[in-house]
């Protein structure tokens, strides 16, 4: 019997710990030109993550870098927001949309409460 075998690389299920292990290895032999950037593609972990986890391992990130990393995160949150606040707002004015419009008067019986002339000009019978 064969046994299901996961598409998803190794590296990439690893936990903290085998993470760190494994970056032992990995970081020596990395090419790249933003470690911090290659970590994260590498294990699929996010940027912040990264940073920590290569602090961890004793490995110096810029403190500019950090931030900006922070201020991106915190842009993209409010874009997001944003975005979910239109998309619920646009929701709610279609349901309206969707729906069949109904439009009720009350209706004059007696014609002696509003009568022609009272119509043309152009004021409110009430």
């Amino acid at each position: 019997m064969k046994k299901n075998k996961s598409n998803t690389p190794r590296h990439k299920r690893l936990s903290r710990d085998g993470r760190l292990n494994a970056a032992r290895h990995w970081i020596p032999k990395y090419e790249g030109k933003n470690l911090v950037r290659g970590y994260s593609k590498h294990f699929a972990v996010d940027l912040l993550g990264a940073v920590k986890e290569l602090q961890m391992l004793g490995i110096h990130v810029d403190e500019s870098y950090i931030f900006k990393l922070k201020q991106s995160y915190e842009a993209q949150r409010k874009y997001k927001e944003k975005l979910k606040r239109k998309k619920a707002e646009n929701e709610w004015i279609e349901s309206f949309e969707d729906e069949e419009f109904c439009f009720y008067v009350n209706y004059i019986e007696d014609d002696e409460s509003y009568d022609e002339a009272s119509a043309d000009d152009d004021s409110i019978p009430f």
